[in-house]
């Protein structure tokens, strides 16, 4: 495991023999697609005639600087960063000539050959591995100048060079702490070995066999699975921050919207009020004179007298019609306001639920689909058929947010992944004869037990649902967990309503206690 703040760092003679392997197995690859899943990562999708596509991974990370083939499944993002950008711009069909490292320092040129109009052009993607200042520069290979850098340096510092598009590129200044140490040999036992201790200036450099190992395997295996899981994570912490913040954002608009939308129906139902005192108001015109801004009138239900504010540039009549125009506004504005505040209290629920979803998915896959999910539903969140839709035409997407686990009985389970994942299982699969679960009155996964054909469900299953359910919603942590139950049957989707929400006409409850139930999951 990699302790937090600790540093792996590719050293010299590491980089040498990736870069060293990479020119072997990239040479004359094509660049078809470039991305940047992370911030100081870009990905290089690499068509190899003979071989099929490679994926090439540069990270200029500070702590985690490396370079290498990955078989990772790397994300897009849907709006590429600037320099993500601009290197499609220029990279894209590029066919890659060169690969190699910097004899002296922690650097590997790439040198692409592009074909502008009738000419080709060189181009050197360069990525430097110099801890903070680490960086992934675009260079004119015959000019020298700096095209473009994903970061840029525009004031000189004391041990820095200043990186801007425009300039000559300029080698780094040399690391006065260089290793220089005896080197130790490493094979796939002790790729470990680069990791840098903490306050050792001057760690052991190890030396990679130049041949592939007994297994077959190249350093670039080695580097992909040592690294792999530091990616995933970090693809998981950024997916999660990006897909997450979209999503508050618009629930604390609704919010807003709902407090709005309260006072609104405070002031609609003071209108309605506007009735009663309109007919008071009728028993005392002949009283009224035109100026005044008040006048008493009796209450014949309370016995008491009441005070009836006035217009007083109105007559008596019209500040009779103005009461009952108010009230009849008030009739009219308080049915819409209170669906307008249902609907809006329903969509803050959904984008709740939806929040849980991505603070609980487990890999990138499941965070994309989120994404994807939300993206495809709509601010409002609220996805609305086509109409010329065809009735079993179902979102392949939708089959692939569930994941299914098996009861003590051995009877099926499904457990959505995500609201359209609880509206697939619930609508699509359920039936009657199947139990339907969900932790009450909080954001979670629906839970089908599938046990249509069985007379009898033991009650060993049935605790043991209400716990997956109570353990896939947002009160896992609050040791007691409410569980409502009910046969599918009972169970329907809220015509036009949002995903995810359902009404359960008749259920049981059960209270499942986490502390003593072990995790089913």
């Amino acid at each position: 495991m990699i302790e937090r703040g600790e540093e792996i760092l590719m050293d010299l003679t590491m980089m040498k023999e990736i870069a060293r392997e990479l020119n072997q197995e990239l040479h004359g690859g094509i660049i078809s697609k470039v991305f940047q899943p992370l911030p100081r990562e870009i990905g290089l999708k690499i068509f190899q005639p003979g071989f099929g596509e490679k994926r090439l991974i540069l990270s200029s990370d500070p702590k985690f600087g490396r370079i290498h083939l990955t078989k990772l499944r790397l994300i897009n993002p849907p709006r590429p960063p600037r320099f993500c950008s601009y290197l499609r711009a220029h990279l894209t069909n590029a066919r890659i000539s060169r690969i190699w490292r910097h004899d002296s320092d922690r650097i590997v040129y790439i040198l692409c050959k592009v074909r502008i109009s009738d000419s080709v052009v060189e181009r050197n993607l360069i990525l430097e591995l110099l801890g903070r200042d680490s960086n992934i520069l675009l260079v004119d290979a015959t000019t020298n100048l700096i095209m473009d850098s994903l970061c840029h340096i525009r004031h000189k510092d004391f041990g820095n060079r200043v990186v801007i598009p425009g300039i000559e590129y300029q080698d780094p200044p040399g690391n006065p702490n260089q290793s220089r140490s005896k080197p130790r040999k490493v094979d796939r036992y002790s790729f470990i070995g680069i990791r840098t201790e903490s306050g050792d200036q001057n760690p052991e450099t190890p030396v990679v066999d130049s041949e592939e190992d007994s297994h077959g395997k190249k350093i670039n295996d080695f580097a992909d699975a040592f690294f792999s899981h530091i990616l995933v994570d970090s693809l998981l912490e950024n997916l999660r921050r990006q897909v997450s913040k979209p999503i508050q954002t618009r629930i604390k608009s609704i919010a807003n919207r709902i407090t709005k939308i309260k006072n609104d129906i405070e002031k609609l139902e003071s209108f309605i009020d506007k009735c009663r005192q309109g007919e008071l108001l009728k028993t005392v015109l002949k009283k009224i004179r035109k100026g005044q801004s008040s006048v008493e009138a009796p209450d014949w239900e309370t016995g008491k007298t009441e005070v009836i504010m006035l217009e007083p540039a109105l007559d008596p009549v019209s500040n009779m019609r103005k009461l009952f125009a108010k009230s009849a506004k008030g009739k009219r504005g308080i049915e819409i306001a209170r669906s307008r505040l249902t609907q809006a209290v329903e969509e803050k629920k959904c984008l709740e639920e939806m929040l849980f979803f991505v603070q609980e998915a487990k890999s990138p896959e499941d965070l994309e689909s989120l994404s994807k999910e939300f993206e495809l539903s709509g601010k409002s969140v609220k996805a609305a058929p086509r109409k010329n839709s065809r009735k079993n035409d179902i979102d392949s997407r939708s089959a692939k947010n569930y994941r299914e686990l098996v009861s003590p009985s051995g009877y099926p389970i499904l457990v959505g992944k995500s609201a359209q994942g609880n509206d697939f299982i619930t609508k699509n699969k359920a039936r009657k004869g199947d139990l339907w679960f969900h932790a009450k009155d909080t954001p979670g996964s629906h839970v089908i037990l599938v046990c249509r054909d069985s007379r009898e469900v033991s009650d060993l299953d049935i605790i043991h649902c209400s716990t997956i359910a109570a353990k896939s919603s947002k009160l896992k942590n609050t040791g007691k967990v409410e569980v409502m139950f009910a046969d599918a049957v009972n169970v329907a989707k809220v015509k036009g309503g949002f995903p995810g929400l359902v009404t359960v006409t008749r259920h049981k409850t059960i209270v499942v206690n986490l502390d003593e139930n072990c995790d089913p999951c």
